[in-house]
């Protein structure tokens, strides 16, 4: 398992916070990318999880990669949803989470190979629900972090419920 940390010409480099959740990030995802990536006039934390598996009773292909962009105030507030680089078509197929639109201000970045999967920690995301639903801790092991938003988002995408 590899987490590699893009150093780019803007001279990124990862908070504290973020270092020590792709720690434990790095348990339950494989390939981790982590850098920076502006949309519009907001610059956010991406975190690229490579080839992340894929149910085949679910799906035509075996992977896909998975896109958080971490809003400035991560981690008092989660990421809107995640982004997938496979455009599955969920008509009659029962998946109301894939959209291929982004939603509750989640950039839209279909253009760019990125669609939205509407998935959080419960709750739906309104800022006032968020609060009550999404609980980081001082200490990332003992609240949600990516770690935990990455498990939640592959069972979600990969579950037939």
């Amino acid at each position: 398992m590899t987490v590699t940390i893009s150093q780019d010409k803007s001279g990124f480099k990862p908070s504290p916070r973020i270092l020590e959740e792709l720690k434990l990030l790095e348990k339950v995802a494989k390939n981790v990318i982590v850098g920076s990536k502006t949309v519009g006039d907001i610059k956010y934390t991406a975190v690229l999880i490579k080839g992340m598996p894929l149910s085949s009773k679910k799906f035509t292909v075996s992977n896909t990669d998975v896109l958080f962009l971490l809003p400035l105030d991560y981690p008092r507030l989660p990421p809107i949803g995640c982004y997938l680089n496979y455009p599955w078509n969920t008509v009659g197929e029962g998946d109301h989470h894939f959209t291929r639109q982004s939603y509750y201000g989640a950039p839209f970045l279909s253009e760019e190979g990125w669609y939205w999967y509407c998935v959080g920690l419960g709750g739906g995301f309104n800022h006032d629900v968020w609060l009550n639903s999404w609980r980081p801790s001082n200490n990332a092991e003992n609240g949600h972090n990516l770690a935990t938003l990455f498990v939640t988002a592959r069972h979600a995408i990969n579950s037939d419920d």
